[in-house]
């Protein structure tokens, strides 16, 4: 085999080399051998590559002489041989040395091994068959104008190779091949029709399927619609209307108020398809009519300067567009749109996961010609849910909530189960999260009903992503009523709400002056600023949130003595989360009473309220932890370092990594993995000047998380912007923009506009003309697409 590739590869880079070359190389006689005069023995060439003759030098193909000597023996070797060289051809990807196997086998007699031979090459990778190649095997295994020993298989994947090499053959200025091969393929398929029965009527129709050769003929009529083949596909059209491969029904519904062949029979062919179950033709066949994705692009840019212009850094004075621009729907046919919703509703019945991107495809484009029935969006919602496809529910939700989009028609949202399974999607991927965040206010705002077992659910994904707003509003909501237990029981939810507004509560209270807080009544009232009272209040009512938080968890366990382990757990962290550690030690007082076993989720719990006030002590705990035999896991040390880091404690966190990486297993959260980065770039060098490889080494780690989590939240974004700006690196600033923030925030949020602004002035002040300068303050500039052809 390695002569064989190696043969191939001389072949190909020294075709007219002196036949002595060879010779010397493959120790391969200098002459063609015929056998014919000679009495020395045959050699094997099935088994020794060596003896594969020299006439691929010269390019020309094999001349056997039919005379007498000229066995059939001597005819099989040679027939060996090329099938095998044809082989190594095909996977040494040799486009020269393919071209001459062939030729070379086409001079050969027919036979079965190859014509198979043949007839397999076709199917294989079309970048690797040039269109004069697939001519000529076609040509070489036509009969009368027929290509009777292919079969049905071979002809579905000519009919490909048709329509896809098309449009390159023509720009090769070889048009006329084409039109050769189409004609080939026509009469092929012509003929096997005619030897065919009509569609059975009555009953047997229920049960009559689609036969393989009609299958070929509606992809080759659809080719043959591209190529814009009047003659031929008409008398395909008609064979197929005679013989009921194309319904009456069909036929009686074609436009009549067009006079556009091709449209029309594109039309029909569509309903026929739906009539024999084949949706992704009939999609296809859609798109033909429909805008492309260019056209879609650019009409949401314009309609985003016209109905958004503040959406630009600079907004320049535009002309309103003219009456015809202002309608937002062009004319359609009503016809050719009730056939997009039949074809819509019957893709959607046990869709694969092709045929749901095709239906978004088909709804994104079909909007700037008509709206989607607001049934047709719902049900693609429940059907990506139910099937699991999360990135076609994506796709749709960010196309259906383009501003542009939504200044001209609102699309419904999902519904039921469909939102949860939304909202957990969108927060697991990286650059939707301005999607999970319109997704939460929309469920707030217009009141959308929540199976009851996916409340809690709902409201802890909300919380864990900090949509704090969206969070309280909808927990008050599901925390009345005779299904409340579901909500405020949940111990899940329980944490997260408690983290989330203790965070916040504390985030205020940090902003208040240091002699005036909310515990020290001795400041008085007139004394205070306005602003201060007003954090004063907003910090008191977040606490008191809190406790109400607790408080009906509580409830809902109560007795305390008789509560499950975990629940108990929960409620003794969200203690600890707010300070409040005589109650939380309270709480696992139940659980030493009952002689329960405390397990390492209890440990970090523990852990956690230590180390937040003595991050060297719970360190230290860490370590007998470990002496005693318990082995810590991610979530114990992630804890330690994460609070060591808040106390810039750098030598305790470089300990602590060391540690967990002699422990073996030990993997940080993105958590940790945050805090990790936030510290890495505020390190200092010996100089006391920061190091700039800090911020090149956090990009990467960024680049290289998975596309979820805290890493690309926008916090992180704007932590990591303003660190480069600091030390004046733009373009890492930028990417850090581009990677963290370009996607996930609002594009229109103040703060987003003001760091769009920033990062343009000190680009136009340091990075010098050019395509590089340009391509940044245009993304800068134009507003992102969310929608589907991203």
């Amino acid at each position: 085999m390695f002569l064989c590739r190696h043969f191939l590869h001389r072949l190909s880079s020294k075709p007219r080399s002196p036949l002595t070359t060879f010779k010397k190389l493959y120790f391969l006689p200098v002459s063609l051998p015929t056998y014919r005069h000679s009495s020395t023995k045959r050699p094997d060439l099935r088994s020794d590559p060596k003896s594969i003759p020299t006439k691929y030098v010269n390019a020309t193909p094999i001349s056997l002489p039919t005379g007498e000597g000229n066995t059939e023996g001597d005819q099989t070797e040679y027939r060996v041989a090329l099938v095998r060289l044809l082989k190594e051809a095909v996977q040494a990807k040799n486009k020269v040395a393919l071209g001459r196997a062939v030729r070379d086998l086409l001079g050969l007699p027919g036979h079965p091994e190859r014509d198979g031979a043949l007839r397999d090459l076709l199917r294989t990778d079309r970048q690797l068959l040039r269109w004069k190649l697939v001519q000529t095997i076609i040509n070489g295994l036509s009969w009368d104008g027929i290509l009777q020993k292919f079969s049905d298989h071979d002809l579905m994947a000519l009919t490909k190779t048709l329509r896809i090499s098309a449009d390159q053959a023509r720009g090769d200025g070889l048009s006329f091949l084409v039109d050769d091969f189409s004609a080939l393929l026509h009469s092929t398929i012509m003929t096997r029709l005619n030897s065919r029965r009509r569609v059975p009527v009555g009953a047997k129709s229920v049960v009559h399927e689609l036969p393989k050769v009609v299958d070929i003929a509606f992809e080759l009529l659809y080719s043959l619609l591209l190529m814009k083949k009047e003659k031929l596909v008409l008398d395909l059209f008609q064979i197929l209307t005679e013989k009921l491969y194309i319904p009456p029904e069909a036929v009686q519904q074609a436009p009549s108020n067009s006079t556009d062949f091709y449209y029309i029979i594109s039309v029909t062919l569509a309903r026929a398809c739906l009539y024999w179950h084949k949706r992704q033709l009939a999609h296809r066949l859609l798109l033909k009519y429909l805008p492309s994705f260019g056209e879609l692009d650019s009409a949401i840019r314009k309609k985003d300067t016209v109905y958004f212009p503040r959406s630009t850094l600079q907004p320049t004075e535009s002309q309103r567009p003219t009456p015809q621009e202002q309608e937002s729907q062009q004319s359609l046919d009503p016809q050719f749109l009730d056939l997009i919703n039949d074809t819509l509703y019957a893709t959607l019945r046990d869709p694969n996961l092709f045929e749901l991107e095709l239906c978004v495809d088909v709804i994104s484009r079909v909007h700037l010609l008509a709206p989607v029935q607001s049934g047709i969006i719902r049900l693609m919602y429940t059907v990506a849910a139910e099937s699991g496809f999360g990135d076609i529910a994506r796709r749709l939700y960010a196309f259906t909530r383009e501003p542009a989009i939504e200044a001209e028609h609102r699309y419904p949202g999902p519904q039921g189960t469909a939102l949860l399974f939304l909202i957990t999607f969108l927060t697991g991927q990286k650059g939707s999260t301005h999607l999970a965040r319109t997704l939460a206010n929309e469920v707030v705002e217009n009141d959308a009903f929540l199976p009851v077992h996916d409340r809690s659910k709902f409201v802890t994904v909300v919380a864990s992503q900090g949509f704090a707003k969206s969070a309280r509003a909808l927990w008050e909501r599901y925390s009345v009523g005779k299904d409340r237990l579901l909500v405020v029981g949940s111990n899940t939810l329980l944490t997260r709400m408690v983290k989330l507004f203790t965070r916040i509560a504390r985030t205020i209270e940090a902003d208040l002056p240091e002699e005036c807080n909310t515990e020290v009544s001795s400041c008085a009232l007139e004394e205070k600023d306005s602003n201060t009272a007003v954090l004063e209040e907003r910090a008191k009512d977040i606490r008191e949130f809190v406790q109400r938080v607790i408080a009906s968890f509580v409830e809902a366990r109560q007795p305390l003595e008789e509560a499950r382990h975990f629940d108990l757990s929960s409620l003794a962290r969200a203690y600890f989360v707010t300070g409040d550690f005589a109650e939380g030690f309270r709480v696992f007082k139940f659980l030493i009473r009952r002689r329960e076993v405390p397990d390492i989720i209890d440990i970090n719990i523990g852990l956690s309220a230590l180390a937040e006030h003595r991050p060297h002590s719970a360190a230290k705990l860490i370590e007998v932890m470990i002496g005693r035999g318990i082995q810590p896991d991610s979530v114990t040390f992630g804890t330690v370092i994460h609070q060591a880091l808040l106390h810039n404690d750098l030598l305790l966190v470089g300990s602590l990594l060391q540690r967990a990486r002699q422990a073996g297993n030990i993997k940080l959260s993105p958590q940790g993995l945050s805090s990790l980065t936030r510290a890495s770039v505020s390190l200092m060098n010996s100089s006391g000047k920061r190091d700039t490889a800090h911020l090149e080494d956090a990009l990467r780690l960024l680049k290289s998380m998975p596309k979820q989590g805290i890493l690309s939240s926008p916090d992180m974004g704007k932590y990591m912007v303003f660190a480069a700006l600091r030390e004046n690196e733009i373009r890492l600033g930028f990417e850090f923009w581009k990677l963290l923030l370009q996607r996930t925030t609002e594009w229109d949020d103040l703060e987003h506009v003001s760091i769009r602004r920033l990062l343009r002035r000190r680009i136009l002040e340091t990075v010098g003309s050019g395509w590089e300068r340009s391509g940044m303050l245009d993304d800068l500039q134009e507003r992102p697409s969310y929608h589907a052809i991203e």
